[in-house]
């Protein structure tokens, strides 16, 4: 097909411009005018249109609807006709009058176009339209409900007191492992319920717990080992097989939440220690809203140099102190077996400095221990419920969150368990969890 530079329209579908203000209806007294100087100037077109100050096509436009209105010299059209037909004979006349097409279209005040189709005629008025319109003033509504929502975000919030003393020997590690938040599941399907709401207060319950008992290390990490969101965008499917994903409440709202449960998080932690990190490692469930949540939560905390936001956005993490070494991934991609060769093929020179070396991951969904290679390599269990797939197919772990407390000299010294009973009706999801050192 040869190309073209321009479409030519039919006449009854008129070009427009975006935001282009639809043309006026002509008053009779204008048409009137050009008539008037039509007929003084013999019907010279370009004649009439250099004496009015208007273009011939303003010209030729005037004349048909001086016709129309029956300013040619017909009867008077009635008021809402115009003339459609006109037959004739020596001394006699009929004239076919129909119902006027309506005034050019223009949007409604306060309104804006979703969708839109409309038939008009040569001079662009509408025979017939269909127009889908949304009330624009419904953004003055969704403007007030998100400064609501985040009044309590309003610049930089009133973290807890300094902690009176801090031990700088020790390091407190804090994994939050495959949380799923936003995964729904049905007890009677399943065997324990779990949705949104369920899911922020097992973590805040969890975090808060271990905060208490953990010892008073003057820096903590709070490292997220993936798949803290359950679905990473509004689809609702894994994002690599497209596996339908039982989801809780709108995408928007996973967020919103998600967001506000790191903050709360991370305040806890502000109690105990003087310093916290805080790192979002990428699973298979949330590739994207990782990097999403841990820029929003660095956004937060910009401020703060009490909080560091590590926006990393690679698949690994590495943090040396004194003689420990702790690496950490998802596990989805390199397995646990594998860590050991990649901790000391990247990072040679603290492989070299260190004597105690931990590799940490998660998606397994229950814990598991690998010690070689001068790695002790583990998996962690999850608060998280079974999805229907997973419950189907017989899976059976432990649900629980830890704490692990390491001393720059001595390596692991210390851990802390809380653990969520295998039997939990959805109502008590909410109420404080056993803990068991």
């Amino acid at each position: 097909m040869p190309h073209t530079s321009s479409i030519n329209l039919p006449k009854f579908w008129p070009k427009t411009e975006h935001n282009q203000l639809p043309t006026p209806p002509v008053s009779n007294e204008r048409v009137a005018a050009t008539l008037a100087a039509y007929l003084a100037n013999d019907k010279n077109q370009s004649a009439t249109a250099k004496a009015e100050g208007i273009s011939r096509e303003s010209v030729q436009r005037h004349i048909r609807l001086a016709a129309e209105r029956g300013l040619l010299g017909y009867e008077p059209v009635q008021e809402g006709f115009a003339v459609k037909s006109i037959s004739s004979k020596v001394g006699e006349a009929w004239i076919k009058q129909v119902k006027e097409h309506g005034d050019d279209y223009s949007v409604p005040e306060g309104h804006s176009v979703k969708g839109e189709s409309a038939l008009v005629d040569a001079e662009g008025r509408i025979i017939q339209k269909w127009v889908k319109t949304k009330n624009e003033y419904q953004t003055e509504g969704l403007m007030e409900a998100i400064t609501k929502a985040f009044a309590e975000y309003a610049g930089l919030r009133i973290l807890p007191d300094y902690p009176e003393f801090t031990n700088t020997d020790i390091l407190v590690v804090y994994p939050i492992v495959d949380l799923h938040l936003g995964l729904y599941a049905w007890k009677p399907e399943t065997g324990s319920d779990y949705d949104l709401k369920i899911a922020a207060g097992l973590l805040r319950s969890a975090v808060s717990t271990l905060v208490a008992r953990s010892a008073n290390a003057e820096t903590a990490i709070i490292l997220d080992l993936g798949d803290y969101f359950h679905a990473d965008d509004s689809r609702n499917q894994t994002k690599r097989s497209g596996n339908p994903l039982d989801v809780d409440s709108r995408y928007a709202r996973v967020l919103q939440v998600g967001v506000e449960l790191v903050v709360d998080c991370i305040e806890l932690a502000l109690q105990k220690h003087a310093h916290v990190t805080y790192r979002k490692l990428p699973g298979n469930h949330d590739d994207e809203t990782s990097l999403m949540l841990a820029i929003a939560i660095a956004a937060h905390f910009r401020n703060e140099p009490r909080v560091t936001v590590d926006t990393d956005p690679s698949r690994f993490f590495m943090r040396r102190f004194g003689k420990v070494m702790l690496a950490a991934t998802h596990g989805d991609m390199l397995r646990m077996n594998d860590m050991a060769g990649f901790m000391a093929a990247n990072w040679p020179k603290e492989w070299g400095a260190t004597e105690f070396r931990y590799a940490y991951t998660g998606h397994v969904h229950h814990d598991r221990l690998k010690s070689g290679g001068g790695v002790r390599a583990e998996s962690f269990n999850t608060l998280a419920a079974k999805d229907a797939w997973h419950a189907a197919s017989g899976y059976v772990s432990p649900r629980s969150a830890v704490s692990i407390t390491m001393h720059r000299d001595q390596g692991e010294i210390d851990r802390l368990t809380v653990n969520l009973p295998m039997a939990r009706v959805a109502a008590n999801d909410n109420e404080p969890m056993a803990a068991a050192a």
